[in-house]
């Protein structure tokens, strides 16, 4: 028979809420507990713990408070950067049962990333340290990667025997994380308190990361403003990619366009890319301003058109890389399927909203690299025995 709440000491629920933030459910959780530690705690007294500890953390970044007193320095470079990703919870206080909240009880999530970076060794304001197009950028292999779309008969320069182009970019020193089922216009709140924290708003190098959907530059609006927004470059490929392929062009020359256009974009001759774009969707007869059908041939085209003017201030990638700031939002991307891999999966529905925050509480304070989780359950105050709840938590 296993231990109920009551019974669980400080010590073994902190190893026990570190296993909650890294298997994929309460059952493997228990057994994991069972065959590490030796005890035997049951996956209901383990989800009353992930209730009780998510919950308690969600007040902590509510009040603005932590549970240590580090000392936080100034980093020399400040990098934020936010971005969508997607959990199925079901409504509240239906048990174990799968009675879906919303459309098919899908939610999206919010996530934040906060980095602290330092400038790279060889960093010089006075040039662009890589104004070529990366490596990375032009080969077919990780182009399809990047826009998850085949790109077959192409002689593009995959030789392995050319000259490598890397842009070495800010160096990573530390990561936190932040992530909930909270609207933006309280997600943003929460991601100002966790800078204000890290002291992100002290150093003048400070920039904001994001792709482009509108939340994310309304937070960056009211609470980032000194931050220099830059659109992910990744997803200045995709809509460019994805345009070239639209032009009725063979799989070759779209190719070429595709390079030579991006290779606009990165060198901050977006302008140019835009007006190429235009003036092939005016001769096609497209109106820009109204939208069209998803199986529409154009539509690629009309897209990248849109989505470039609507951020055309956001992609100014030569300067950035002379004030030495990243321009790829990789380990935003990164730290998405990170959360994912824990609250995301076949058969995995959580409590809306309550179950499925406070794992995301977990799960952000168990990838953050300042130690929070592991701190806060050190010192978690009062708290000598867990105290029992009737409250329901989730089904994974």
């Amino acid at each position: 028979m296993g231990m109920d709440s009551r019974e669980v000491t400080p010590e073994l629920t902190r190893a026990a809420i570190h296993v909650v933030a890294e298997v994929r459910s309460f059952e493997r959780a228990e057994i994991t507990v069972e065959r590490v530690l030796g005890h035997k705690v049951s996956r209901s007294t383990i989800r009353r713990l992930a209730l009780q500890v998510g919950g308690e953390l969600a007040e902590l970044a509510e009040q603005d408070l932590r549970s240590d007193e580090k000392e936080v320095v100034v980093p020399e470079v400040a990098v934020v950067s936010c971005d969508g990703g997607r959990i199925r919870t079901r409504q509240a206080g239906q048990g174990r049962g799968v009675v879906l909240a919303g459309e098919k009880g899908w939610r999206e999530t919010k996530n934040a990333s906060f980095e602290r970076m330092s400038l790279h060794p060889e960093h010089s304001a006075d040039h662009d340290p890589c104004p070529q197009l990366p490596s990375s950028f032009r080969t077919t292999a990780s182009v399809a990667e990047i826009t998850e779309k085949p790109v077959s008969n192409v002689d593009a320069p995959d030789d392995a025997r050319a000259e490598r182009v890397v842009y070495q970019g800010p160096r990573r020193v530390l990561r936190t994380a932040v992530s909930s089922m909270a609207c933006s216009d309280e997600f943003g709140p929460m991601m100002e308190r966790e800078a204000k924290r890290h002291r992100f708003y002290e150093t003048p190098l400070q920039a904001f990361l994001g792709d482009g959907l509108n939340w994310n530059w309304s937070i960056w609006k009211k609470h980032f403003p000194t931050f220099v927004p830059i659109l992910d470059f990744i997803h200045a490929i995709h809509y460019v990619f994805t345009a070239a392929m639209a032009l009725d062009l063979s799989q070759a020359e779209a190719w070429a366009t595709y390079v030579r256009l991006v290779t606009l974009c990165w060198q901050g001759g977006v302008d140019t890319v835009i007006d190429e774009l235009t003036t092939a969707c005016q001769r096609r007869g497209i109106d820009l301003e109204e939208g069209l059908a998803d199986d529409d041939p154009h539509k690629a085209l009309s897209d990248a058109v849109r989505y470039l003017r609507n951020n055309r201030s956001r992609m100014d990638y030569p300067r950035y890389r002379r004030l030495g700031l990243p321009v790829t939002s990789a380990p935003m991307e990164s730290l998405i399927k990170q959360v994912g891999m824990r609250v995301k999966g076949t058969e995995m529905f959580w409590d809306d909203p309550e179950g499925g925050e406070y794992i995301l509480q977990i799960r952000a304070a168990a990838l953050s690299q300042d130690q929070r989780l592991d701190d806060y359950l050190k010192n978690r105050p009062g708290r000598q025995f867990v105290r029992r709840t009737t409250q329901p938590i989730i089904a994974a």
